[in-house]
């Protein structure tokens, strides 16, 4: 079991400006290395966090993360957004971007979903003042916690 000394790219979770300082151990196996990420579940929900919390518009990879964090079908997701499957598979194909007001609603519903509760006004003022993507956000594990470790 070793760890590196740069940071690790975790393309595992499908958003691919993700990288993990720590927490996180490579093992030597028959058919190459294989990497197991520390409480892995605790990990994605922080992610989410930063995602609905500090983004600006969703992207199709976002759209996918968190649809996968609440165990939904893209037809269910579609029907809680009033749209189709296919108008999901287009946003998280990046076909055809989300547009502001389901933006705003799937962050909320995911929030809900992960037991927060802001008001539906917070979110939407939230995502209508943000106007920079992060290009990269690292992770560190301390104590068995995740946080957010820096933003570029």
């Amino acid at each position: 079991m070793t760890k590196s000394e740069q940071p690790y790219h975790y393309t595992e979770c499908g958003l691919d400006y993700v990288y993990l300082a720590d927490g996180y151990t490579v093992h030597e196996t028959g058919y190459g290395p294989a990497v197991e990420v520390h409480n892995a579940v605790e990990l994605n929900r922080k992610i989410a966090r930063e995602i609905v919390r500090r983004q600006g518009p969703l992207t199709g990879q976002e759209v996918r993360f968190l649809r996968g964090l609440m165990d939904l079908t893209q037809q269910e997701l579609g029907a809680l957004l009033g749209k189709d499957a296919q108008s999901v598979a287009r946003w998280e194909k990046a076909k055809t971007a989300l547009p502001k007001i389901e933006d705003i609603v799937l962050r909320q519903i995911y929030l809900e979903k992960a037991g927060h509760s802001p008001q539906l006004i917070e979110t939407a003022q939230r995502v209508g003042a943000i106007d920079k993507r992060l290009e990269r956000v690292e992770f560190t594990e301390k104590n068995g916690r995740w946080t957010e470790e820096a933003a570029a």
